[in-house]
């Protein structure tokens, strides 16, 4: 695992992505200092997946370059783990083979890789499940054990593109209690995606928001000072929560509002 000499996990500079016949993202410029909560947001189709995907090394930019802690990012970046909006789990393996994938793709001594994968079964809830196979479970029991996937191998940074997007919203917010919980104790750098904004200001550090695509642009990067550890039950009739809120959502409004506009004329 990296660490960072001068603060900055990830830096873009001038990125632009250009797929045939479309721009996604257009000279964007971005910095995410390490050990921070990051959320990114902006109406559908405004290149927030694009953006994390370029974080990964997933996709290249046309223009402009990424940097992860200081260096240029040539492929894949092996500094981060990715958390998807499905949870990819193969339906062959158990919870605890799930878990253990990772490590086991790494190479990791066996019997290192099943005892730590144990102790991930119990830290994310699942003791006594670890011999069920993804079928059997519910889907916050299976976004648990991607969790586990992602974290077990131990990552710098864990860019998240809309986790909990498919769960209710009583197991959305205990697993977003439990990705704040891994954040606090393990220190890592998070980038996560999401289009709720109220998701975005009670998880973040910061939160940023793109402009409506086509050629996305960020709008504005906006710090969130709400005192941790947060009780997510409860934040949201925090009155600083509401006044973050406001000035983040009268931007964010006007985005969400020539998306709208864009999908009626298409």
């Amino acid at each position: 695992m990296m660490s960072s000499s001068n603060g900055t996990a990830v830096r873009l500079t001038g990125v632009s992505k250009t797929f045939p016949g479309y721009v996604a993202v257009q000279n964007i410029s971005l910095e995410v200092r390490t050990g921070a909560f990051l959320s990114v947001v902006g109406p559908s189709g405004c290149g927030k997946s694009t953006l994390l995907n370029m974080a990964a090394g997933l996709l290249q930019p046309s223009e402009g370059t990424v940097e992860i802690f200081g260096e240029p990012l040539n492929g894949i970046n092996r500094s981060a783990a990715y958390m998807f909006q499905q949870d990819g789990l193969l339906p062959w393996k158990t919870v605890l083979g799930n878990i253990m994938l990772g490590l086991e793709l790494r190479s990791t001594d066996a019997k290192q890789a099943a005892q730590r994968a144990q102790s991930w079964v119990r830290r994310v809830g699942l003791a006594g499940f670890a011999d069920r196979y993804p079928h059997q479970l519910s889907g916050g029991m299976r976004k648990r054990v991607a969790m586990a996937q992602t974290w077990i191998v131990d990552p710098a940074i864990v860019l998240m593109d809309e986790p909990f997007a498919a769960l209710d919203v009583h197991t959305r917010m205990r697993m977003e209690g439990e990705i704040l919980t891994l954040w606090a104790e393990t220190g890592k750098t998070v980038i996560f995606v999401t289009h709720d904004l109220e998701e975005a200001i009670a998880l973040s550090d910061e939160v940023v928001v793109l402009a409506a695509g086509p050629a996305s642009r960020v709008v504005g990067v906006y710090p969130v000072d709400l005192e941790r550890p947060r009780n997510l039950i409860d934040i949201k009739t925090d009155a600083r929560f509401v006044e973050i809120y406001g000035s983040i959502w009268r931007d964010l409004r006007e985005e969400v509002l020539k998306s709208y506009e864009r999908d009626q004329r298409a």
